[in-house]
């Protein structure tokens, strides 16, 4: 005769315990994984994992399901240096970056700070290799008034 385990709670929990009786490790049915003092922290949102003073690691891989998660464009949209001037002196901050209270607020996913960030630097190169292209030409013009002055 087989047994079946019926689990009655809308979620079992798998507990670790410290020496002092506190949670540690709290494992739902639903997957959720709450490391820490799990009567103070939950996982919010579709986040499976919450580790309540940080991780540390010497790797961490963020997976792409497909292209269309990364964009390309930042070479397409690239802000001019008056919209660059603009956006510092109005927000305090870049173009497309969060300030610093959106971020406390909301948080960031790694993710899309990292495809904000390389499209600033994608900006910076934009800039400084036309910055190089105006400096060759202006060295061009100066060496010819220089040789008309010689005569």
């Amino acid at each position: 005769m087989k047994k079946h385990l019926f689990l009655l709670p809308i979620f079992f929990l798998f507990v670790l315990s410290s020496t002092q009786s506190q949670d540690i490790l709290l494992l739902k049915t639903s997957g959720k994984v709450v490391i820490g003092d799990t009567s103070l922290i939950s996982t919010p949102g579709p986040y499976n994992l919450y580790v309540q003073n940080g991780i540390l690691t010497e790797k961490v891989k963020v997976a792409l399901r497909d292209a269309s998660e990364w964009s390309d464009d930042a070479f397409e949209s690239t802000p001019s240096l008056t919209e660059v001037d603009l956006s510092i002196k109005n927000n305090k901050h870049l173009p497309q970056i969060p300030s610093a209270k959106e971020l406390v607020k909301e948080g960031y996913e790694l993710k899309d700070m990292d495809a904000k960030l390389l499209a600033q630097i994608e900006w910076l190169w934009q800039h400084t290799i036309q910055l190089d292209n105006e400096n060759k030409k202006l060295k061009q013009e100066l060496e010819l008034i220089k040789k008309k002055l010689d005569l």
